[in-house]
């Protein structure tokens, strides 16, 4: 689920590319023995490099972490999937926040900047969660409940998982659905015990309407505590089938809806307004709606022509009532240096993406939504990674694997990244 305050724009940009390495990893086709009991502890690193895409806002970031996730088989219905990580963030930089703007010290959405750019801010995100497959004897059915929760000092998630899906077909069909649960609370400051719990002031900013200008007592930024608590909701819904076409072809799709609504601006995040010389001359506060549909389509394509080898691709479509629109594609190779010993496989993606009506580029003015966040703007995106899987030994009755993969982007607003990450895992 994303987040979306400033400071967590850094590490939520980090965390889904984890994620989609994590789901490369542990998706692919090279660990093709599926077994009862399995364990995985994963070292990454990733670090992020801004050379000017937003010339006052700074989104340099590193990120190091571990991350350790298990499958233990509890009997013939039941399985549990316990995943915990924990990660030290160094995310933003002191912003070049020229001397033209003359409210960099006295308005509330300065404070926000020059709090965040007091230097790098640092942070410890944790991560846990909990996974249950259930698949009844005698039945096509897995029901796969679960729950979830990730804290940092001014941010935590909690939330609840839901899929089902059954074999069809001889499991040559396999239909499913998922839906997840984000509970979040946000702020600019830090979190106290009560924050973790939801309890501390919230007292989110009103309603929606259209694009109008704001009011005059808005100009500069607009008052409030940059310490208070904000909530977000998120419902995400996921309706997917997997179809096995032929022993050589397999093809997954999935359409997915999304519904956000709560504060989904970010606490501490601004937007520079410019005189008519295009001078930037005053700090406003980002504003954004409260409420955000979002669609996503997914197919995948699968193709083996021989057994170790395969190509395929990956295709998404994406938008949202706010005007973003996505489209992607990420074609795919894998295959062996040795069989069963030592495999790779290796992807690259591009994405294009039109960014949202809500940003105006130089303003000159206040408007009610407005935003500088570099992930809600138009940019294109090159991509791309590989990662190298090698069966070690059979130590102790246990199979010993090792995976080591990189992963580089480069986008267009001149912000590029670029990250590790080594794992060891066992099956039994």
């Amino acid at each position: 689920m994303p987040v979306t305050t400033m400071r967590h724009r850094a590490a939520h940009r980090f965390v889904t590319i984890i994620v989609v390495a994590l789901v490369v990893s542990y998706g692919s086709s090279l660990n093709a023995q599926q077994t009862d009991n399995n364990a995985q502890l994963d070292i990454f690193v990733f670090n992020q490099e801004d050379h000017g895409g937003n010339k006052i806002q700074n989104e340099d970031m590193l990120y190091v972490g571990a991350r350790a996730s298990a499958k233990l088989k509890v009997n013939n219905v039941l399985s549990i999937r316990p995943t915990i990580s924990g990660a030290l963030l160094y995310a933003g930089g002191k912003p070049d926040v020229p001397s033209t703007i003359t409210n960099a010290t006295t308005t509330s959405a300065s404070q926000r900047t020059t709090n965040r750019a007091g230097g790098k801010s640092d942070y410890t995100p944790v991560t846990t969660s909990m996974g249950f497959d259930i698949k009844p004897i005698g039945s096509d059915w897995t029901l796969s409940p679960g729950l979830f929760f990730s804290w940092q000092d001014n941010y935590v998630s909690r939330g609840l998982d839901f899929s089902a899906s059954v074999e069809l077909f001889n499991g040559n069909f396999i239909p499913s659905i998922t839906y997840g649960f984000r509970w979040d609370s946000l702020t600019a400051g830090s979190l106290g015990i009560e924050g973790i719990f939801g309890f501390s002031g919230e007292d989110g900013e009103g309603g929606e309407g259209g694009e109008e200008e704001a009011g005059e007592g808005d100009e500069g930024g607009g008052g409030g505590s940059i310490n208070r608590l904000e909530t977000r909701w998120t419902h995400n819904l996921q309706l997917g089938f997997t179809q096995i076409l032929s022993p050589q072809w397999r093809l997954n799709a999935s359409v997915q809806y999304t519904l956000q609504h709560g504060s989904l601006g970010a606490p501490n995040a601004v937007v520079t307004l410019f005189d008519t010389s295009d001078v930037p001359v005053l700090f406003a506060n980002e504003k954004l709606p409260k409420i955000r549909n979002r669609f996503q389509f997914n197919t995948r394509v699968r193709f083996s022509p021989v057994t170790g080898w395969g190509i395929g691709a990956d295709h998404s479509f994406y938008l949202d009532d706010w005007g973003i629109l996505n489209v992607a594609i990420e074609p795919q190779v894998e295959g062996y240096f040795v069989p069963e010993v030592a495999r790779w496989r290796v992807w690259y993606r591009y994405s294009y993406q039109w960014g949202t009506r809500f940003h105006r580029g130089h303003p000159t003015r206040e408007f009610k939504y407005q935003t500088d966040d570099a992930d809600l703007l138009t940019f294109s995106t090159h991509s791309g990674g590989a990662l190298f899987y090698f069966r070690l030994a059979r130590w102790g009755g246990l199979d010993w694997m090792l995976r080591v993969s990189g992963y580089a982007f480069t986008r267009s607003d001149h912000i590029l990244g670029y990250g590790a990450l080594i794992g060891i895992e066992f099956d039994w």
